[in-house]
């Protein structure tokens, strides 16, 4: 959207109350700007931005979450990545959340379509699981401020890094099952689910070669379109 769509200026009826009317002033369609533009934020200070801008977000619903290894990162980060749409324009941009060795962090207005990355930490994506809303839902699609509820409430409950318990294994795999609990959707088995919670450098060269090709046919893919 251009931004350049103009509000309607029709003069306020007396009979509304000044709180009913603003319920009813109009919008411009299309994703707030604050998923436009390239940002990383903590979890606790994306849902504080959400909730600070509660109209702005008001139509902006997630598709899908996706449940990713990143094969040529550190110790093969596994991430957390979902598809925002604006319900009224069909306008939809990509998240991604994950668990850092130097925190819990979420990327926003990532030009993901350029085939680069915002760190080591997401370089060569493998999917693992896909949990699809929509239709299995009965059309109901969370909202945009309770995913980012899920994700500063799993920070709140372990804020700390630890190898081998509450790493980027246990934190994608926490916010995966706690928008299934509450929201139930369709669930996707990737090929290669079998390897989360691995270390893809302990698999033989002719396995990560094969897994290298998926994961770039997947990188290929989502520089092509927001299904996942």
């Amino acid at each position: 959207m251009d931004g350049t769509s103009s509000l309607l200026t029709h003069p306020m009826p007396r009979h509304y109350p000044s709180d009913d009317f603003d319920e009813r002033q109009p919008t411009v369609p299309g994703l707030p700007s604050q998923l436009r533009s390239y940002q990383k934020l903590s979890t606790s200070s994306w849902l504080e931005a959400i909730q600070a801008q509660p109209d702005q977000y008001r139509n902006c619903r997630i598709q899908s979450i996706s449940w990713i290894k990143a094969l040529a990162s550190p110790f093969s980060h596994e991430f957390i990545q979902f598809i925002v749409e604006d319900s009224v324009s069909g306008e939809r941009t990509r998240v991604v959340a994950g668990r850092e060795d130097s925190g819990d962090w979420v990327y926003v207005g990532w030009n993901w379509q350029s085939g680069q990355v915002p760190n080591d930490h997401y370089i060569l994506p493998l999917p693992l699981l896909t949990l699809t809303f929509g239709c299995e839902t009965g059309g109901r699609l969370p909202d945009v401020r309770s995913l980012a509820k899920v994700l500063a409430s799993t920070t709140e409950r372990q804020p700390y890094y630890t190898f081998h318990r509450e790493m980027c294994w246990w934190y994608a795999e926490t916010v995966f099952d706690g928008m299934f609990s509450k929201y139930g959707g369709s669930v996707k088995e990737w090929e290669w689910a079998k390897y989360r919670y691995s270390f893809i450098v302990k698999t033989s060269l002719l396995r990560r070669r094969v897994l290298t090709e998926h994961a770039e046919r997947f990188k290929s893919e989502l520089m092509e379109g927001m299904e996942y």
